[in-house]
């Protein structure tokens, strides 16, 4: 048609200007502080907005509602399993555990440990699990490949270990307040004596 523009045959229509990449950090940022202070309900569009300096309508061009701006933020404060050290049992065992509390201290917080404790947001607590999953899942073979190996115990129950490491910080967290470096030493202690019993 006369007048109008056309797109080149094989290209993609363009849809606007690129997202800037320090908005979207903003937004995702202050989505997770309020969910660390106050849990997931306090993860909304308004309080982000207050808390970011974004404009409401540019957060809603790029999430369609709250439960979809704090998946956005869980999905980028968690990331991808990094790669283990090509070690000893041992120091997988404290990169491990590393790995999994860093995820309910730093992501999770005061807050959304609480909202995942009482199941106050079934939908919260649904969605985090499943972005956690490739995450839990890729500690589980980490731990079968040392069986695998003959580096631990034959009968050793991987996908346990891995539930292990999630209580034994939320134990602590419960009867101290806080969860530091010699807990951390104490359980790998504990943990090397349970996977290395029944070794060949």
């Amino acid at each position: 048609m006369v007048g109008q523009a056309q797109t080149p045959q094989g290209a993609a229509p363009r849809r606007g200007r690129p997202r800037d990449a320090d908005t979207d950090r903003r937004i995702l940022t202050a989505g997770l502080e309020l969910l660390r202070a106050g849990g997931p309900r306090a993860v909304t569009v308004e309080a982000v907005a207050d808390s970011s300096g974004v404009a409401k309508t540019t957060i809603y061009r790029r999430y369609a509602d709250r439960h979809e701006l704090l998946r956005a933020a869980l999905v980028r404060a968690i990331g991808e399993p990094g790669q283990p050290p090509d070690t000893d049992p041992g120091e997988k065992i404290r990169w491990a555990l590393n790995q999994t509390w860093q995820q309910m201290s730093d992501v999770l917080g005061p807050g959304g440990l609480a909202a995942i404790i009482g199941d106050t947001d079934r939908r919260f607590t649904d969605g985090f699990r499943r972005i956690l999953l490739p995450y839990t899942d890729a500690l589980v073979a980490l731990i079968e490949a040392d069986v695998a190996a003959g580096k631990l115990g034959s009968d050793f129950d991987a996908d346990a270990a891995v539930s292990m490491m999630v209580g034994a910080y939320l134990g602590e967290l419960l009867r101290r307040g806080t969860v530091d470096a010699e807990f951390t030493d104490q359980c790998i202690q504990l943990m090397l004596v349970a996977m290395t019993a029944g070794r060949k």
